[in-house]
Formats: C-alpha cells, structure tokens, sequence
C-alpha cells in the first residue's frame, strides 16, 4: 500500500518511497519482462515503459 501525504502549505502531494513499491509487484513485473525478452533498461525496456506510463 503506498503512502501519500499532503501537504497542503506547499501546495503538493508527497510519497512516501520505502512504502511506495509493493516488492512482489516488482519482482513479478521483471520476471514478465525477462519471461518475455523485454530488457529491463535502455530503448524500448522495463524501466522506459514504465516511466511513459507514468
């Protein structure tokens, strides 16, 4: 579960990192990357997919 508090005076949300990725989803998401051929990094990779989706 992430968590997120805000910060109203600022104006922004912040979330807390150490909480933010589930280490199941992470390790599943790069064992379908690698199951698939998908690099994790660089053109086209894990990592890029990710960021776009974002």
């Amino acid at each position: 579960m992430t968590d997120v508090t805000s910060d109203i005076e600022a104006g922004k949300a912040t979330v807390d990192v150490t909480n933010a990725v589930d280490d199941g989803l992470a390790a599943e998401l790069v064992a379908r990357a690698q199951a698939g051929g998908v690099k994790l990094t660089g053109e086209g990779g894990l990592l890029q997919q990710l960021t776009v989706m974002m």
